[in-house]
């Protein structure tokens, strides 16, 4: 599940590796970007007040040092944007660890899971059951 088309930086320019021009596939991508640009999302809602604490203890106890704490936090800043990889753009760099990779992994396992009949499948076939129910009680029957 590791293939994904890639946008090249020319603007429109896709390439793309083992993937069908599905629709399923589209809706893959943008449930995986939507994920992506929530986890982004909450990292500065994390990231922001955090960075004016830093700041702050910079200014007040640094002592020869006060960017030292910034640093550190803008340094781990950087770890987690190549880890989200909102983009694409670092996963052309390398297969190192990224939120990608745990999507598909976990992808991987609810496909598994379903093939075997597990809660997944089981999960489906009660939803399945549910809209009929609800389709026959619509239809007043």
């Amino acid at each position: 599940m590791t293939s994904r088309a890639q946008i090249l930086p020319e603007a429109g320019t896709v390439i793309e590796k083992d993937e069908t021009l599905s629709r399923g596939a589209l809706l893959r991508r943008l449930v995986i970007f939507q994920v992506k640009l929530f986890t982004d999302g909450l990292r500065d809602l994390v990231l922001s007040p955090i960075s004016f604490t830093a700041a702050a203890m910079g200014i007040l106890f640094g002592g020869r040092n006060p960017h030292g704490l910034f640093d550190r936090l803008m340094h781990a800043g950087h770890l987690t944007d190549g880890w989200i990889d909102l983009f694409g753009h670092h996963s052309r760099e390398g297969d190192g660890p990224c939120l990608e990779n745990l999507i598909d992994e976990v992808e991987t396992a609810l496909r598994n899971d379903h093939a075997r009949g597990g809660l997944t499948a089981e999960a489906e076939r009660r939803l399945r059951t549910l809209a009929r129910e609800l389709r026959r009680r619509a239809s007043g029957r």
